[in-house]
């Protein structure tokens, strides 16, 4: 179902969700794709303008949005920073949350999980449901008891899903996070008592947080940077085909959320003026940059609902071929599904060549990045 809040591509006047069925389409009509995420609104915001308000208070004013639009609220949650500060901006203004949502892999991933604090490495990530969302969520329920919360443990879904191929075709209706974790364990749908709650008919509104603001530097001059491979990261709205009444939003990019989006690059950018020695991470900034240091250093900028003592696995430095995904890789016992998967990306790297990336070990990792750029203001030297 084609949400376009959630960014689409156009390709021979034709629209799609998936970007994978965009590129597919170009290559047979040799037309060129592009990227649709908002820039009829986007590009005629004030960027440069910083607003009067707080964060929180436009975190606040997001949130009050969302409870008025849908009927049943979802959160999507992580236990991370992005989606602890969606949780507790409602909490603050006694907003109610029907339902907060997880799901984690412990099961799939116990062989390569150690539950060590110290050990925050992207590959180490499934730690974050034991060390970090367990004893969020029993604070969130003890705050709000009227809350549904529900967790759930998605191996089963992820290994059985690449089960039902026996080629590659399971690539194809997908939009662009193409890891194994990634691309099956949102598929929400799957699981018959969530969607009964679909089948009420009530408007229903997932809400999940993607990203922080990809910032940078060129000319002595600070841009917002928006990619689509951020925006397909989680791929809730890709099992959905049936229920026009669930809307998948993201609570930080969105055209509502404009004003929210550029006080924080706002905030970002004083930040990197007053803290000079750590310019040089935001000039030409490499993924690997934004990932491992960016993201630490953001969480605190952005949201003064973080605590630096809480626990949080490194972002992933690379797409399909994940460190996210170690445990899949390395397990035996996933072999199968590990040579449907591989078969997969490969067969796009065959079908699509001049639309895939390559990593620094020679695998096809990601598929071509599109981004908008927005300009936020000249980077003020004299401090």
């Amino acid at each position: 179902m084609l949400n376009k809040n959630l960014g689409y591509y156009r390709c021979g006047g034709i629209d799609f969700q998936s970007k994978v069925s965009a590129l597919l389409h170009s290559r047979v009509i040799n037309q060129p794709v592009e990227w649709m995420f908002h820039q009829d609104v986007f590009e005629l915001y004030p960027w440069h303008i910083e607003p009067a308000e707080t964060l929180d208070q436009l975190y606040d004013r997001r949130a009050r949005e969302l409870r008025e639009k849908y009927d049943y609220i979802i959160i999507s949650y992580s236990g991370g920073a992005d989606s602890n500060n969606i949780v507790e901006s409602f909490i603050r203004q006694n907003l109610h949350i029907d339902e907060i949502l997880i799901n984690h892999l412990s099961r799939a991933t116990q062989s390569t999980t150690v539950l060590d604090p110290k050990i925050k490495d992207s590959w180490n990530f499934a730690a974050e449901y034991q060390l970090q969302a367990v004893p969020r969520l029993q604070e969130i329920y003890n705050r709000l008891p009227n809350t549904k919360i529900t967790e759930l443990e998605v191996s089963d879904t992820v290994i059985d899903t690449l089960k039902n191929y026996s080629d590659a075709d399971w690539v194809l209706n997908h939009s662009d996070m193409l890891s194994v974790g990634q691309t099956f364990r949102y598929n929400y749908f799957h699981f018959g008592h969530i969607k009964e709650k679909f089948d009420r008919g009530q408007q229903v509104g997932i809400v999940v947080g993607i990203d922080k603001p990809n910032t940078f530097i060129k000319n002595n001059k600070f841009y917002l940077r928006f990619f689509d491979t951020v925006a397909n990261i989680t791929g809730i709205n890709d099992f959905n085909s049936d229920y026009t009444n669930v809307t998948t939003e993201f609570f930080y990019w969105s055209p509502e959320s404009l004003s929210m989006i550029c006080k924080q690059a706002h905030l970002i950018k004083q930040w990197v003026e007053a803290n000079p020695q750590r310019r040089k991470f935001w000039d030409k900034p490499s993924m690997s940059t934004v990932r491992l240091y960016h993201e630490r250093w953001l969480r605190k900028i952005l949201y003064t609902t973080w605590d630096n003592n809480w626990f949080q696995a490194d972002k992933a430095t690379s797409w399909w071929n994940t460190e996210f995904d170690t445990w899949f890789r390395t397990n035996p016992d996933f072999a199968q599904q590990f040579h449907v998967w591989k078969s997969g990306v490969g067969h796009l790297a065959q079908r699509i060549p001049d639309f895939v990336d390559y990593n620094k070990y020679g695998q096809v990792d990601k598929l071509r990045t599109f981004s908008k750029e927005y300009y936020v203001g000249p980077m003020i030297t004299d401090k």
